[in-house]
This record gives structure tokens, C-alpha cells and sequence, in this order.
């Protein structure tokens, strides 16, 4: 049997770690970071299946397993044969051939379904994958593993070891050694930019940093001077230059940082776990390892996630501009918050929208929080002021001052101008009870929120006054009740962190809708720290999840899921359905009942269900 015949069972499709992916497997995904993590390991080569196979017990099981690696030399690796061996299997089968010729992951789930020559395959067995193993973006190796009986391997098993063999490059990079010195083949890494590739390698850092809430900080380093170290002269030895330059950047570094060449004198870094002041630290000492003249002439452009981005792709938006900038002042390196661009206005919103509700009372963030309605509503002046033009406004008869609203519905301006007075009462010094600042702001932050999702106006205030009510037939006092209402009043803020364009578009793909449901982590960063409104995190973060465990973002059932956010998933739900929305029209009141019935005890708690509709009287 050729490798050709393998063809149909070659897996030829993205294998990403989307968030619907991680929350399946959410017990596993850690420990493909913790892999990461690991700098102190046993470096001899015979060493090397063992490394990546105690991995592997971890996420699926196997009867047999075989690793072949053909770079920088030969040598292959068993487990579990015992009096099976064939005959010349250290020159591998047929499945190594095949990933050594497509580079890509093979999954055979039923081997006598299959149709495949018996005495090509090495064992017998009833199931077979195998994975390339990477060292840097060149194929070394194969992963092979066999299972005797039993369910097949999955889908599901390829992406998750594809990942831990991904993660495990460090590991690689001590057990393989250096790499022999090329002359007629170039490391592609080297030979190549990698600018194509490095936004996909961004985005699993990305997922990683947002779901395990550490900073992600990149850097991109370029070299000034083109022609002063000879690297275009010969190419061979020019990418020889830029090979050592990257490991001398690498070795300065932690093992599960990444360096990558970027453009043609660039490199691109990845500092998982680094803020901005962190990284400007580590870059410092790693190119100290290229010698003060090297050194010298580099520039480097520092940007940090969540600080200074929303996304992998602003992230490599604004590291160009802090490139850009330090050129512009001759200066060696520059963060972004450095270029003088960090203005409101170019904050991403959900930074925006954090820095406001963790401020304390002052009109200039009253002003702030305006300015970002009036953005989201198209007007043309919204803002407090001393003196006219505006509306007048009071409090408690007294002259708070004047609000300007050109351009702002006649409906919005109702709302807004009764949830923000409390807030602009307690900044002028004429209400001492802070509390009601930071309900001010949260109740006019919810209202953009709203705007920003499609929702009509005070549809989060009616679900927490509704949540208010249910908590206390719930037996919960007047406290807990107030915090489950407010935190029912914050749970779409994550929706101000969900990129503009996918609210604007027409139809929403499946990574869209991925993105959408990421709203609940967002808003769970986003008021981590307004700590006076005693909010409960848990509502903030599981008010999605499904008793069934169908929900997101963890994939909780039934009791696991707090008691918080499964009241809130049936008042939301309601509410919801009850709803006019852009996709669809709105239940009448019978037909609420049977959709909240129906989903009693799959995606709603049955007893909670049961209370809310009798507290709202069907």
C-alpha cells in the first residue's frame, strides 16, 4: 500500500483552539499551557518519547505508540509492543511516510473499515493516528499511537495532541539540540518572513492569555543598518546570520517565549505572561546577547495585551506604531502607550469602559462615559457643561449644570438623563454616598451596552429589576438581592469588548458568534475591580451556562452551575424571547410560557423556572 491510499484519511483542516473547543475540553486546555511552562527537563535524547507520551496518557489513551524523529539524526522511540516488533521498524511504515510527505495529522478511527492492505500496518489494531512534531515551522519527526480496541481515536484527540506537541517546542528545542549548520537547505523559519503565519500563532496566545487572564505582550525587533553586517551579501550566509541572531534573542529569553523572523530584518516576539514594563525588561537582557554593536542597531515597538489592545490583531497594530515611533525619535525602544496616540479615542471600548467604572467621581469621566454613547449613538454633541447651551438639569433641587445632547434621540436622552444625574449629583460633592456614583455610571454603561448589542433601551435595567424580584422569593435578603439585580445590570458590559465590525455585519459565522459569547469573560475583566458594587463574578461569567451543559463559556450542568447565574439565565431568557430583536420577532405571552417550559431542566433550572413564572403571573 502506497501513501497515496492514505490520502482519504489525512485530516487537511484548520485544527485551531476555538472557544467552543476549549470549553468541551476544559480540564485538558491548562495543562497544554503548563507543557509551555516547563524550562528543567531531562535533555537526552532517548528521553524524548517518553517527554511527549506521559503527555499524551494525560489527554487520551493508547495501547501502543511510536515516535520517529529524522532531524538532526535519526532515531525512533517505542511503548507498549511487547513481542510485536516488526521487522525493520526503525526505518517507520507507511503512516510515517505519509506525514513525513504532507506534514499533516492522519486519523484512521476504524482500521476494518478502512480498507487498508494488512500487511502494511504495523500491528494489529483497531484505531491509528498520526502527528507531525515540529520544530520550529520544519517537520522532525512523527507521533504515531495505536489503540488494540475500544471507541477510535477522534477528531477531538488529533487537535488536543497537535497543540501539547506545539506547546511542547521547548522541550524540542532541549532534546534535539541546535540544528546542523545548513548549507544547500535553509531553515524556512529563517528563509522566509513568517508576517503570513505569525497572526494565527497570535491568535492561540490570544485565547490562552484571555482564558487563563495573564498579560500577552509582542515586540517587533528591526535592524537599522541593512548592509552593515553582510546579511544580503550571500544568502546562505546571511540567513545563517539571521538564524543566530534569533536563537542569540531566544537563549536571553524564557523557554516558552517565541521569536520569529517577521519581515526582512525584523523578528517578532511573543512574551506570554509579560506586562508592558516586563517585557521591556527581558528585551533589554536578551539583546545584550547580540553584543553592544548589534544591539545598537536595533529598534524595538512594545505593545501589551489587555492594556493596549483588544485583540491579536490590534495587538500587531499597535507594536508597528511603537516601532514607527521610536524610529521617528531615534530612540531604541518604545512602548505604545509612548507614542502619544494612546488618546480616548483610540482606546479600544472595553478599555475605555473599564478605566470609567473603576474611576472615582469626577465630571471628567462622566464626560468620558458621554462621549462614548455619543459615539455608538452618531451624535454630535453630548457632554456636561457649566454654562449653556444645553438642558438644564437638577437633583434633589439642586442646579447640577447643563447637558448638551445635539443629535441624541429624544428616548435616549430620557434615559440617559435620569440614570446619570445620581452619578453627576455625587461628583459635584452635592451627594456624599459614592455608591451612587458607581450605580450611576454601571445603570448609563448598561444602557450603551444595550444600544451596542441590539437591544431596546433598559433592557438590562428591566432583567435586574426583575432579578431583584426573584431573588427575594428565592429567600434571599435585601443584600444579596441587590447584588444579584446589579449584577444582572452589568452582565452584557462584555458586549462594549466585542470588535464594532461584527455588530455591523450582515450575517454572523460561527467565529463571530465565538467571539459575541466571549462577552461574558470580557465583562468579568472588565469589573473585576469595582469592588463598592459588590458584584457576584459568578453571575457575571456563567449567566450563559445550560443545565444540560450545552452552555458557555465552561460547559457546567445542573448544580454545578451557581445559583446566581442559572436565576439570571431564566429572567434573561424571558426577557429575551419576549424581546423584539433585529433576527427575529418577539413571543406574545402564551408563547413565552411554552418556550420557557420547554427549555425547563435543558437550558433552565426546572424549580427556578417554575417560581419566575409564577412571580411574573402567566
Amino acid at each position: 500500500m502506497g501513501t497515496e491510499r492514505l490520502t482519504a484519511f489525512v485530516v487537511d483542516q484548520t485544527l485551531e483552539l476555538t472557544p467552543e473547543f476549549v470549553k468541551r475540553n476544559a480540564p485538558v486546555v491548562p495543562m497544554l499551557f503548563q507543557v509551555a511552562l516547563l524550562s528543567e527537563v531531562d535533555v537526552r535524547v532517548e528521553k524524548l518519547s517518553e517527554l511527549f507520551l506521559n503527555f499524551v496518557e494525560h489527554i487520551t489513551p493508547f495501547d501502543m505508540a511510536l515516535v520517529y524523529v529524522w532531524a538532526p539524526q535519526d532515531a525512533w522511540f517505542c511503548r507498549g509492543l511487547q513481542g510485536q516488533v516488526p521487522e525493520r521498524i526503525d526505518q517507520g511504515n507507511t503512516f510515517t511516510s505519509s506525514v513525513r510527505e504532507t506534514a499533516k495529522p492522519l486519523l484512521i478511527t476504524d482500521v476494518d473499515k478502512a480498507d487498508l492492505d494488512g500487511n502494511e500496518i504495523p500491528f494489529s489494531c483497531s484505531s491509528v493516528i498520526a502527528l507531525p512534531i515540529y520544530k520550529d515551522t520544519k517537520v522532525i519527526g512523527c507521533l504515531e499511537l495505536y489503540r488494540k480496541s475500544g471507541p477510535g481515536f477522534e477528531l477531538n484527540d488529533i487537535i488536543l495532541i497537535k497543540h501539547l506537541l506545539l506547546c511542547s517546542e521547548n522541550i524540542i528545542q532541549q532534546v534535539i539540540g541546535n540544528d546542523p549548520d545548513y548549507d544547500e537547505a535553509l531553515d524556512i523559519r529563517m528563509d522566509i518572513p513568517q508576517r503570513h503565519v505569525i497572526l494565527d500563532i497570535l491568535l492561540q496566545y490570544e485565547e490562552l492569555s484571555k482564558r487563563l487572564s495573564f498579560p500577552l505582550s509582542v515586540a517587533i525587533l528591526e535592524i537599522e543598518d541593512r548592509d552593515r553586517f553582510g546579511l544580503y551579501h550571500h544568502l546562505p550566509e546571511g540567513v545563517r546570520a539571521l538564524r543566530t541572531m534569533a536563537k542569540r534573542i531566544q537563549d536571553g529569553l524564557r523557554r516558552y517565549d517565541k521569536v520569529l523572523r517577521y519581515e526582512e530584518l525584523s523578528f517578532f516576539v511573543i512574551l506570554p505572561g509579560c506586562s508592558s514594563q516586563d517585557a521591556i525588561t527581558a528585551l533589554h537582557n536578551a539583546t545584550l546577547n547580540l553584543g553592544a554593536d548589534l544591539a545598537n542597531n536595533m529598534t524595538m515597538g512594545i505593545a501589551t495585551l489587555p492594556d493596549e489592545a483588544q485583540d491579536a490583531k490590534g495587538l500587531m497594530s499597535v507594536a508597528h506604531q511603537a516601532l514607527s515611533h521610536a524610529k521617528k525619535k531615534g530612540i531604541h525602544m518604545a512602548r505604545f502607550s509612548q507614542t502619544g496616540v494612546l488618546k480616548p479615542t483610540n482606546l479600544s471600548l472595553e478599555l475605555r469602559m473599564k478605566k470609567i467604572l473603576n474611576s472615582g467621581p469626577h465630571i471628567g469621566v462622566l464626560n468620558d462615559l458621554l462621549d462614548l454613547l455619543r459615539i455608538q449613538c452618531q451624535a454630535d454633541d453630548l457632554s456636561i457643561r457649566c454654562e449653556q447651551p444645553g438642558s438644564p438639569v437638577s437633583w434633589q433641587g439642586s442646579d447640577l449644570g447643563y447637558l448638551v445632547h445635539e443629535g441624541l434621540p429624544a428616548d435616549i436622552y430620557e434615559w440617559l438623563v435620569t440614570y446619570i444625574t445620581p452619578a453627576w449629583a455625587v461628583a459635584l460633592g452635592l451627594d456624599p454616598d459614592t455608591r451612587n456614583w458607581y450605580l450611576g455610571t454601571l445603570t448609563t454603561a448598561s444602557i450603551l451596552s444595550d444600544l451596542r448589542a441590539g437591544y431596546p433601551m433598559g433592557y438590562s435595567i428591566r432583567v435586574a429589576d426583575q432579578m431583584f424580584t426573584l431573588a427575594k422569593e428565592m429567600g434571599k435578603g435585601e443584600t444579596q438581592a441587590s447584588i444579584w439585580a446589579n449584577s444582572a445590570l452589568a452582565a452584557n458590559i462584555g458586549y462594549l469588548g466585542i470588535p464594532t465590525s461584527i455588530f455591523t455585519k450582515g450575517e454572523i459565522n460561527p467565529f463571530d458568534k465565538n467571539k459575541i459569547n466571549a462577552h461574558t469573560f470580557i465583562g468579568s475583566k472588565m469589573l473585576k475591580d469595582a469592588t463598592v458594587l459588590d458584584l457576584e463574578d459568578d453571575i457575571l461569567m456563567y449567566h450563559h451556562e445550560n443545565m444540560d451543559g450545552t452552555g458557555y463559556p465552561r460547559g457546567l450542568k445542573g448544580g454545578d452551575i451557581p445559583l446566581g447565574a442559572r436565576a439570571l439565565r431564566v429572567v434573561d431568557t424571558y426577557n429575551a424571547i419576549t424581546t423584539p430583536r433585529l433576527y427575529r420577532f418577539q413571543f406574545d405571552q402564551e408563547q413565552a410560557l411554552r418556550e420557557l417550559f420547554s427549555m425547563s431542566g435543558k437550558s433552565l433550572d426546572p424549580e427556578i423556572t417554575s417560581l419566575f413564572v409564577d412571580l411574573i403571573g402567566f
